[in-house]
């Protein structure tokens, strides 16, 4: 490649006289130092075999390559009148071709005007650019080509009048051996990778190339990928980078050499931000708690005072909580708690854990379990396994009946918001501590597939003589009671499209309590699940059986706008010695009854709705199950009524306000 460019450049001058040019020395008048490399270049038509489209005896082919310009005798002819008259020169190797000399006619006349030149470089015939002529006056013609071309056979064509015979003493073309060298590409070198850390925000790169068979004639830096920067000193081996922000840089080093052959390497520039310094996330931030004793309130816990404090109401069962809301994304990686009513004092919460909202449940945080902690140790520190990310954290209190936290400090630094599926135990009942009533909870089978949707809940009661845990709440009954019941059917679980929680009346451990449900408790236990569950406030039920029917019953007549429908079965009270009765009028009840549990107190409650509570019919409905008494079958057939769950979970409040 390189002696094809040079062969073109020390040839340009001699196209100055070559085209037609009177026999002599044009050499003559080019520079010695150009005669000099003309001088290198060798006749390769010289003796080689030649062969003719046709020919005059005795002026054969053969005769116009001997080199013998002087004897009229050594020439070819093709006669007179043949339609083609080619003259082909077999090279005998392959050759780059710069110039030629052509020498016609007899003696100093009848030279041949017209005729074209071609070389095969075993692609095919193709004209040598520069070769022809159509007007030529001259007996020695002397032809430096307008471009170099590389062959191993070369073509001569008369193109004169049929009626003359072309004349060819000599055909004389000049090249040189063909060199098969390829060219090899240079070699860049970007250097090695760099990282730096912010507010460090420039950089120098060094890199260089090589090139094997001969020089680097120039270098070019560019910026690949990242974000913008200030590029300085981009033709030299040194590049200047400033303005560098957090992210990754590619910036590449393009090197060509003599031949124009080009190559590249590219360097990576990691720029970090510095890292986040913790802080308290939850200072001052709102916070709420299961519960509080009136002067000392959930805000108390962030407001970064230790002589404060919140303190939760008296409770006889365990499982309190204090929510903050860290009102954005955070990473957090450790807590620390100042517990009891004082840094002296000896009234510190025994055992606790924390929990991370993750986007559909509370999760525990690793890390966070305290159990036996001496009632003197006022100062816990508790470095999390994993950090978490989240939006809100809160602090579970096992302690009962006051939980008491001077001050929750969490540790961490701003998040990206968690997006995607969440991991709550869906599909399935789990048992759930909670401060007003341990519960058996079922997450539909599809609750976890994003963080937007917002279910149905259904608080599901057992009666007085019932339960849905065990004793030491460690697991939901093989056979509970109520609703709870029918999530032992896979095809029920499946079909159920709601958050079910079957609240446990009896305190833990000892199985002690009557059975009651408590009204407020179970308002409570609605508004933990709001916070506890994507819950849709709009479809909030309740359902119960017989004394759990009673309370439904009574939820219905004194908190009728925060229920969207009732299902109370068997009840035993008798809510038409209530002043509150005409309340459920608007309310949508579905009631049941066995035929064989007398009286049918829901058909008397229907009743009372359609004839004394004003015009029109009420929206309850009762259903009467033939040959069931007071017993499972009349509750575990309504439970297992599909269409139940239809109906019910279209009743919405909004659609009666």
């Amino acid at each position: 490649m390189r002696r094809l460019q040079s062969l073109i450049s020390m040839l340009a001058a001699s196209a100055l006289v070559s085209c037609g040019a009177p026999e002599g020395d044009e050499r003559a008048l080019q520079p010695a130092q150009q005669r000099a490399r003309i001088d290198e270049l060798i006749n390769v038509t010289l003796n080689k075999p030649a062969t003719a489209s046709s020919t005059q005896d005795p002026f054969r082919p053969e005769y116009a390559v001997d080199g013998d310009i002087n004897t009229d005798t050594s020439r070819w002819c093709p006669g007179i009148y043949n339609q083609t008259r080619l003259l082909d020169i077999d090279l005998q190797g392959t050759f780059d071709l710069a110039r030629m000399e052509l020498y016609t006619g007899f003696r100093d006349t009848r030279v041949i005007q017209s005729y074209e030149l071609f070389y095969d470089d075993g692609t095919g015939w193709k004209p040598i650019p520069g070769a022809s002529q159509t007007a030529n006056t001259s007996i020695a013609v002397s032809t430096t080509f307008t471009q170099p071309v590389t062959a191993n056979k070369v073509r001569f064509s008369c193109r004169d009048p049929l009626a003359d015979n072309c004349r060819v003493k000599e055909l004389w073309v000049f090249g040189t051996p063909h060199s098969t060298q390829v060219n090899i590409p240079p070699v860049a070198d970007a250097g090695a990778d760099r990282s730096l850390t912010l507010p460090t925000s420039s950089v120098t790169l060094v890199g260089g190339a090589t090139d094997a068979d001969g020089t680097v004639t120039s270098l070019a830096w560019t910026q690949v990928s990242g974000p913008s920067a200030t590029l300085s000193g981009t033709t030299t081996a040194s590049l200047s980078v400033a303005g560098l922000s957090a992210g990754v840089f590619v910036f590449r080093l393009t090197a060509t050499d003599d031949d124009g052959a080009t190559a590249s390497d590219e360097v990576s520039v990691t720029v970090t931000a510095p890292p986040a310094v913790l802080t308290d996330v939850a200072f001052k931030k709102p916070a709420t708690a299961g519960s509080f004793n009136t002067s000392l309130p959930p805000a108390n816990a962030v407001d970064g005072d230790l002589a404060t404090r919140w303190e939760s109401g008296f409770h006889f069962q365990t499982h309190n909580y204090l929510d903050v809301d860290l009102q954005g994304a955070y990473e957090v990686s450790s807590a620390e708690l100042h517990l009891g009513t004082s840094a002296t004092a000896t009234n510190a919460m025994p055992a606790f854990e924390l929990q991370a909202w993750n986007g559909g449940c509370w999760k525990t945080i690793p890390g966070t379990v305290v159990d036996g902690n001496p009632l003197s140790t006022t100062q816990k520190t508790l470095t999390f396994t994993t950090p978490v990310i989240t939006t809100q954290v809160r602090v579970v209190c096992k302690d009962k009946p006051h939980c008491r936290l001077r001050e929750l400090k969490l540790m961490g630094i701003p998040a990206a918001t968690p997006t995607g599926p969440t991991t709550c135990a869906a599909g399935q009942q789990t048992l759930v501590r909670n401060v007003r009533y341990d519960y058996a909870l079922f997450l539909p089978e599809q609750y976890n597939n994003d963080r937007t949707t917002r279910w149905p809940l259904i608080i599901g009661m057992h009666g007085i003589a019932g339960s849905t845990l065990t004793v030491d709440r460690t697991a939901v009954l093989s056979n509970p009671e109520g609703l709870a019941r029918q999530f032992s059917s896979a095809s029920f679980r499946a079909a159920m499209k709601a958050i079910v929680i079957s609240p446990n009346q009896r305190l833990p451990f000892d199985n002690a309590g009557t059975g009651w449900f408590a009204a407020p408790s179970l308002l409570a236990l609605i508004e933990d699940a709001k916070k506890d569950y994507r819950v849709d406030s709009d479809r909030v039920y309740v359902t119960g059986l017989s004394g759990g029917g009673n309370i439904s019953i009574e939820l219905g007549m004194n908190h009728t706008s925060q229920l969207a429908a009732i299902v109370p079965i068997s009840i035993t009270s008798t809510p038409t010695n209530n002043a509150n009765i005409c309340n459920l009028k608007p309310l949508p009840i579905w009631a049941f009854h066995g035929a064989l549990d007398t009286p049918s107190r829901a058909t008397s409650v229907k009743t009372w709705l359609d004839t004394k509570c004003g015009p029109g019919e009420s929206k309850m409905r009762v259903t009467i199950i033939p040959n069931a008494g007071h017993n499972e079958a009349t509750w575990d057939t309504a439970y297992a009524t599909l269409e139940l769950y239809d109906w019910l979970l279209q009743q919405r409040i909004s659609d009666r306000l």
